[in-house]
């Protein structure tokens, strides 16, 4: 008898069938060998980030199975302690049975699910894909900067989508990915108490920096702390980025925080007196959790590049104004006016700020105090919960697809 690709003998024709009980028998038990080599759990790459944690978690409660932390190895940060440690990991030795991306992680006990938020998680997601040959599921939320096609699951927003779309059609119809109109923001859907009788307003100043169009300069600042000075009396929190792009802190603290605590006169010529602020500066140890601090604001200013944010109010249900909305550019204007055309964000532009009251007499209704351009009709409530079963569902499904 022959062989067929030398695996079997090739039977006679009256014991085909036979045959090819005998592959399918085999073959269902290579794969539940498979499924039985990995553990039941969903494993989470931190990088101690507790905002991309917060969304990693959420996703993997949805999963269904045992979530495990584990803590990513830090990487250099300069490009050239970033080009040594790729060369150790060419040439040097890995620890016996160990990961080397993955801290406390094993190579023979690795886990079905694995899920990264972050470029900084993202070699610990790699190295699980080449030790499981790539039968653990994989999950990244948002663009990673590695082929996307190396990845189980993408989780994107409309605007990672606008982005992918921008270099092609194929490469933004991608059958590995799912997207929701917000990034998520682990958050839930259901409004939190507001505990304060006065207004607080959360002025949320992300990394100054946004690829898809828009660069905060010192003139945004400036605007920026001209609309502050023209809100009503209130208790301002401004929240910092831990990673603020070059040389902003030092703008934000010199043309905003100062202006706004000494006496000062706006574009107007009408004179303010020194406001109340609180700073809560995240490069700083002992910070709240920027979740409470949201949820405990009743109005949440954000930063054109601060998108992360703006998903987080929408989910908690705030009303988010835009700070520098006006000078977005391409991408990120058209993203802004789909959120804007839901009635998820509107413009900061208090009332009260220059040429307002121009705008004010073409306004039908009441004016927002906040957004002076447009009238205060109630704002869009967003469904994270319906966004979170979506893409836990379209995990799953990619799961049996790829192992069956």
């Amino acid at each position: 008898m022959s062989t067929a690709f030398g695996l079997l003998p090739r039977l006679p024709a009256c014991t085909r069938g036979v045959q090819r009980c005998y592959i399918t028998a085999a073959t269902k038990h290579s794969q539940t060998e498979r499924h039985s080599s990995l553990l039941p759990e969903t494993w989470i790459l931190s990088d101690s980030n507790p905002n991309i944690d917060l969304r990693t978690a959420k996703v993997a409660d949805a999963l269904g199975l045992p979530v495990a932390i584990k803590r990513i190895v830090a990487q250099p940060k300069s490009p050239l302690g970033r080009s040594f440690a790729g060369l150790r990991s060419l040439f040097g030795a890995s620890p016996a049975g160990r990961l080397r991306y993955v801290e406390d992680a094993s190579t023979q006990r690795l886990p079905r699910f694995v899920i990264a938020g972050s470029n900084r998680a993202l070699p610990g997601l790699l190295e699980v894909i080449k030790q499981t040959g790539g039968r653990s599921m994989s999950v990244f939320l948002g663009l990673p900067r590695t082929k996307l096609a190396q990845i189980g699951a993408l989780v994107l927003s409309r605007l990672d989508q606008m982005r992918l779309r921008s270099l092609g059609p194929a490469r933004a119809n991608l059958d590995n990915a799912v997207s929701t109109l917000l990034p998520l923001s682990g958050l839930s859907t259901a409004a939190a108490p507001i505990s304060t009788l006065k207004p607080v307003v959360a002025v949320c100043i992300g990394t100054g920096f946004e690829a898809a169009g828009f660069q905060l300069l010192s003139s945004d600042v400036d605007r920026l702390a001209e609309g502050l000075l023209q809100l009503p009396p209130s208790y301002i929190r401004i929240v910092l980025d831990a990673e603020p792009y070059r040389g902003l802190r030092s703008i934000i603290e010199s043309r905003l925080i100062r202006r706004l605590r000494e006496r000062s006169v706006d574009t107007n010529g009408a004179e303010h007196p020194p406001m109340e602020i609180e700073v809560i500066d995240y490069a700083q140890a002992g910070q709240p959790p920027l979740t409470g601090v949201l949820a405990s604001a009743t109005h949440i200013i954000a930063t054109a590049d601060n998108i992360p944010t703006v998903s987080m109010a929408a989910s908690l249900q705030r009303p988010v104004y835009i700070a520098g909305m006006e000078r977005t550019a391409d991408l990120l204007r058209e993203y802004y006016y789909v959120l804007d055309t839901k009635n998820l964000v509107r413009r900061f532009y208090p009332l009260g700020s220059r040429y307002s009251y121009m705008v004010a007499p073409e306004i039908n209704g009441t004016v927002d105090e906040l957004s002076a351009i447009r009238d205060h009709e109630p704002w869009s409530h967003y469904d994270t919960q319906r966004d979170l079963d979506t893409v836990a569902a379209f995990i799953k499904d990619r799961y049996v697809e790829l192992n069956s």
